[in-house]
């Protein structure tokens, strides 16, 4: 019986990481940054941290690395 229940745990437990392996999908987004050019870019956790120059000025751009969302956007003085 103990067994058999841990036979039943581990495939409800190996279930459950397949099913979230399956659902990340990749995803393709756009920053709108006219003129701008990326300068760098950094991953810090799940962010993706982009500096971006030229364009309407210089600016940091932080973009969720799970869903592609953008998170926000900062404007650099001179």
């Amino acid at each position: 019986m103990i067994g058999v229940g841990a036979l039943i745990t581990g495939a409800m437990l190996g279930g459950g990481r397949r099913a979230e392996a399956e659902s990340a999908q990749p995803f393709l987004t756009a920053v709108p940054a006219p003129g701008a050019r990326i300068e760098s870019a950094e991953l810090q956790g799940n962010r993706i941290l982009m500096r971006l120059s030229g364009g309407e000025g210089d600016e940091l751009v932080i973009v969720d690395a799970n869903s592609g969302r953008l998170l926000g956007r900062v404007k650099l003085g001179p």
